[in-house]
């Protein structure tokens, strides 16, 4: 009995290692002829699909064929059947099919994924391109007639506004490109705008920033705290009984604040768009939430997210 088995295993050790080798190479030209095909077509329509399932399975079958038919026909034993072993490497060809495009679909997914935040992406910078194109502050208008009159009248602060109107123009056009911008940087140009307007409104107009250091390299939308100051003078009477005071400072420690004391004109000249709402839109592309307004009947306030 144990001479008889002996040559039996002998023999399964032989065809072992063959079959093993018919496997790995149908397994492998899965991969190859997957791959090439892929490259040749991108689309990814049904019928391609259906095409690269019986192209890499009867590649597969094909390589498992030769493979096992050559060496089952010099190793198998008298009365073993060559159907068995055929059989079985069609069924491990199978099992790695069915493994290869398991992982092909969650390949797959995952590039749709990848490709739909890049659309998403795409998508939020060009509506944040549209409404940095919409901040077309007017305060130019205003600006120059104010110089005019400072001319005409040979003030001896028209060449100082004229360094700070450069300052706030010329950040104006730095910003163009930038989705965000340091509050440092926001504060440098606003105290230039602030300048402006003091110069317009003399003392009826005063602005106290009460930003601690360490939010300063915090970012917040270009031209978020110019537009909110242009909103407060818009809005509400500037005039030596009813002077304009500005807050700006930090309320919690995940936002800052603008607040202005609320003294609304009967009438408001007509907006440009480039206001509150656009600010708003702005930090809910950028950081999926909005600023917050409060409103009583002393003050009108905005509070906005520190973008860190």
């Amino acid at each position: 009995m144990h001479s008889a088995t002996t040559p039996r295993r002998a023999a399964q050790r032989l065809i072992f290692w063959p079959s093993s080798a018919a496997t790995g190479l149908s397994g492998s030209s899965i991969f190859f002829v997957d791959d090439y095909h892929e490259r040749q077509h991108d689309s990814d329509n049904s019928r391609n699909l259906l095409f690269r399932v019986l192209l890499i399975f009867c590649t597969g079958a094909a390589i498992v064929v030769v493979v096992e038919s050559v060496v089952h026909r010099f190793f198998r034993e008298e009365g073993s059947n060559i159907l068995f072993y055929f059989l079985r490497g069609v069924f491990h060809n199978s099992v790695i099919l069915v493994i290869y495009f398991a992982m092909q679909s969650q390949r797959r997914r995952q590039q749709v994924e990848v490709e739909n935040a890049a659309l998403k992406e795409e998508n939020v910078l060009a509506q944040l391109n549209l409404l940095r194109q919409q901040v077309q502050p007017h305060f130019l208008f205003n600006a120059l007639n104010t110089l005019k009159s400072m001319v005409k009248a040979n003030d001896p602060e028209a060449p100082n506004f004229i360094v700070h109107l450069s300052g706030v123009y010329r950040y104006l056009l730095q910003s163009t490109m930038k989705q965000q911008t340091a509050i440092r940087d926001e504060l440098d140009m606003l105290r230039s705008y602030a300048f402006l307007l003091k110069t317009r409104f003399a003392d009826n107009f005063d602005l106290d920033i009460r930003l601690p250091e360490r939010i300063l390299s915090s970012y917040v939308p270009p031209l978020t705290f110019q537009l909110l100051l242009e909103n407060a003078v818009k809005h509400n009477v500037v005039s030596a009984d009813k002077p304009l005071r500005i807050e700006i400072f930090c309320p919690d420690e995940g936002h800052v604040a603008i607040r202005n004391n609320l003294q609304l004109k009967k009438s408001v000249e007509e907006s440009n768009g480039a206001g509150l709402e656009n600010i708003n839109r702005r930090y809910l592309l950028l950081v999926g939430r909005g600023v917050e307004v409060e409103q009583t009947e002393a003050y009108f306030l905005v509070k906005m997210p520190i973008i860190a």
